[in-house]
């Protein structure tokens, strides 16, 4: 392209083109036929400076790189569904129910639900929280409905849902 630009104003130009296509300082110096401390100082400058294409150029860097991990995670994600049939936070679902089974059938067996589940360990509680096993506050906690659908109905006294 172009070789030995020695004017600034050209040298930004070649830099914010060579940043918004994903290329280093290397390749940029190597685009404009320059050291690489050259466009390192450049660089410097226009930060200090604070130019405004420079920040929109490296906004719109960011904004590309994580549309390319979205729609990469998007990739896999369709190839967990396809090989499983079900999505990624639903297998996680359904291991965890299957993992704290035993805790969670003690919890609906007991008269209060928020005692039996405050009784747990915190990891426990802080786990099934987070895979929406558990909801509430504190001192309201409750096995969501969606988590009693996989649970075995109880046998005996009926539970009291508020």
């Amino acid at each position: 392209m172009l070789n030995n630009v020695h004017e600034p104003e050209e040298r930004r130009l070649v830099i914010l083109e060579g940043i918004n296509h994903d290329l280093n300082s290397s390749e940029i110096a190597a685009k404009l036929g320059v050291e690489r401390w050259i466009v390192r100082k450049d660089l410097k400058s226009m930060k200090y400076n604070r130019d405004p294409e420079l920040i929109r150029a490296y906004k719109d860097q960011f904004t590309r790189a994580i549309a390319n991990k979205r729609s990469a995670s998007k990739l896999s994600d369709e190839r967990f569904h396809t090989m499983t049939g079900m999505t990624f936070q639903e297998k996680t679902f359904d291991n965890m129910m299957n993992f704290y089974r035993p805790e969670l059938i003690r919890v609906i067996e007991s008269r209060d639900e928020t005692v039996a589940i405050t009784n747990l360990d915190k990891s426990i509680q802080r786990v099934l929280k987070h895979n929406d096993i558990i909801s509430g506050g504190k001192n309201r906690r409750r096995i969501t409905s969606k988590a009693r659908a996989h649970l075995p109905h109880k046998t005996g006294r009926e539970h009291k849902s508020r």
